[in-house]
């Protein structure tokens, strides 16, 4: 199957998408494992694709430390690059895809985190975007449909030689590995295993792995983000954020759990101690807060207190003591008839209305 076929089958997956209501990418599973199979036996089919194939895969990949999360990055760059082209080929009057800002999360976090500027304003002046200043990329002249196809294409069969790629690192065992190696592998090999059994003879004639320089972090995977609003907008906003208002096609993101944390008694013993039996609550064990609680004593209250001490029965004293009565607030007198004595208040009374504990038996 030659370019052009190629060509207006993805063309018409687009059209098949936007009478469903949906204005993305490609995903068409026929079509996608179709191409899978013909990149996988010819790689030079990127050069038929897109002239500046093999210089955007090894500015993605050239230097980085690890290329297992390097092939993700670019990936999800690649596909930022095919929705902004199958945009203006399906939605050529909607004005807000006509500029692109560079200041975006989008532009910011996924293409610059992959690619180099030079090709990121190589890429858009193929569909018709130039610089207008400092933050601003708009279309001057819209460019020919079939040219808007044939880059989206490209970008597409791009994001499908990451995953063929990542397919051979998966194999392999291992993705620390120097990007030309890979790059060449693939060169050379007609499928994934042959290309696995090129690279795994190349590491084993290797006594010792060159240094590999450190090329910073990748973007942000899975997260759909914007070209065509303020980065700004994008971190304030809590929705996800895409080019036409949902989420972005073939992007859907993992949904994200909350972590459940173990209970103490039933972690391992090696947070606890080293080489001891794990810890485990007996059987009969209440959880905390499932203890019974006295009942707390009634609050304080000083009518509470005039009127107890004012029970003159109860305030009987022993032989020898006169019975005293609350008839003013605050003040003791003795019953009338009785010479004054000594006051006495029966103290277990007194404790108990001010909450002290009574003395045992």
């Amino acid at each position: 199957m030659g370019s052009t076929s190629l060509s207006e089958d993805y063309r018409l997956c687009l059209e098949r998408e936007l009478r469903r209501g949906r204005a993305g990418v490609c995903g068409d599973p026929l079509l996608r494992a179709v191409l899978w199979q013909i990149l996988v036996e010819d790689f030079d089919l990127h050069g038929a694709l897109q002239d500046d194939a093999l210089a955007l895969l090894t500015d993605g990949l050239w230097g980085r430390a690890d290329l297992a999360p390097a092939l993700r990055g670019l990936a999800r760059a690649f596909e930022l690059l095919e929705l902004a082209a199958v945009h203006l080929y399906l939605l050529p009057w909607r004005k807000e895809f006509t500029t692109i800002k560079t200041f975006s999360g989008g532009y910011v976090h996924v293409l610059k985190g992959a690619l180099s500027e030079d090709l990121l304003t190589r890429s858009f002046q193929k569909m018709g975007y130039a610089p207008r200043d400092n933050h601003r990329l708009t279309v001057t002249a819209l460019p020919p449909a079939c040219q808007l196809v044939q880059v989206a294409l490209g970008c597409f069969a791009l994001r499908l030689e990451c995953e063929i790629m990542g397919e051979v690192l998966a194999q392999l065992g291992t993705s620390l590995l120097p990007a030309e190696a890979l790059l060449a592998a693939r060169r050379a090999s007609g499928d994934v295993a042959s290309c696995v059994a090129w690279l795994q003879q190349r590491l084993a004639q290797a006594k010792e792995a060159p240094p590999l320089p450190h090329h910073g972090s990748p973007a942000v995977f899975g997260c759909p983000l914007d070209l065509y609003r303020d980065l700004v907008e994008e971190e304030g906003s809590e929705e996800e954020a895409s080019l036409y208002g949902g989420p972005s096609p073939g992007a859907v993101s993992p949904p994200t759990e909350s972590a459940y944390e173990t209970p103490l008694w039933e972690q391992s013993a090696q947070v606890w101690c080293a080489g001891g039996p794990a810890w485990e609550a007996p059987a009969n064990s209440l959880p905390y807060g499932a203890f019974e609680e006295e009942p707390e004593p009634a609050p304080f209250s000083f009518l509470s207190l005039r009127h107890e001490l004012g029970r003159t029965l109860d305030l009987a004293g022993p032989e020898g003591f006169p019975a005293y009565s609350c008839v003013q607030p605050s003040v003791l007198q003795p019953s009338l008839g009785e010479q004054p004595q000594h006051t006495w208040l029966p103290r277990s009374r007194v404790d108990a209305l001010l909450g002290a504990p009574r003395p045992g038996p």
